[in-house]
């Protein structure tokens, strides 16, 4: 029989990304603790669209709250309730040019490959980590606004006891939509909003499957 670790000791597992993650994100917001520099930058004519193209490339960080939904499944108090946090480093390099002319639909498809870090909290203590590599298509508005739409599927390994949902390897296939909003000619805050799913593909007993709507929010630097 499986026997369940303190939290303490769950936790301390995750320490050494949360920290790592924490570092990263102070580096990324590093220009905002130079006013004078961010003024300037503000006042220069920049052209926020040249950042997006072939081989362009962005690190990142974001964070963000899961809440399960009830869609595609009936009634289950376990994962009615069920709530994560959710962190997310990411790395992404464009996979083509600017297409669609001068049209409202001008813009360019990224590849996005994020880290996946889940702490679920109710309706009792548990973790998960993965991967998820995502095709992003950035809509190029000639402002500082740069709306996407994005979707994916990842990798996860789940450990958090669930009697509907088996623990170990299962999948997240996740479409959503975003905005990008430039502080900076290379920095822009990120908010996101993804359907999230999590499924084992009935590889295992207990696959009820987990359909979450998570809201993210987190910084990006975009490398000339």
């Amino acid at each position: 029989m499986k026997v369940a670790q303190p939290r303490a000791a769950r936790v301390r597992r995750f320490l050494p990304v949360i920290a790592g993650s924490c570092v990263l994100l102070l580096g990324l917001v590093g220009p905002l603790r130079q006013p004078h520099a961010w003024a300037a930058e503000l006042k220069a004519p920049a052209q926020y669209g040249d950042l997006f193209g072939f081989g362009r490339q962005s690190i990142g960080i974001a964070g963000g709250h899961g809440l399960s939904l009830r869609v595609g499944r009936g009634k289950n108090d376990e994962l009615d309730d069920l709530q994560f946090l959710y962190l997310a480093p990411r790395w992404s390099i464009g996979i083509s040019d600017p297409m669609g002319g001068q049209s409202l639909f001008r813009g360019n498809f990224e590849l996005v490959l994020e880290g996946a870090v889940h702490y679920i909290f109710e309706p009792k203590d548990g973790f998960a980590g993965g991967l998820t590599p995502l095709i992003r298509y950035n809509f190029l508005t000639g402002t500082r606004w740069i709306p996407f739409v994005q979707a994916g599927a990842g990798l996860l390994a789940l450990d958090a006891d669930l009697k509907a949902q088996a623990d170990g390897l299962n999948f997240t296939p996740q479409p959503g939509v975003g905005l990008h909003y430039f502080i900076s000619d290379r920095v822009s805050l990120t908010g996101e909003w993804r359907f999230h799913h999590t499924s084992n593909a009935d590889l295992r007993h207990r696959n009820i499957g987990i359909n979450s709507s998570l809201v993210m929010f987190g910084v990006t630097y975009f490398l000339r």
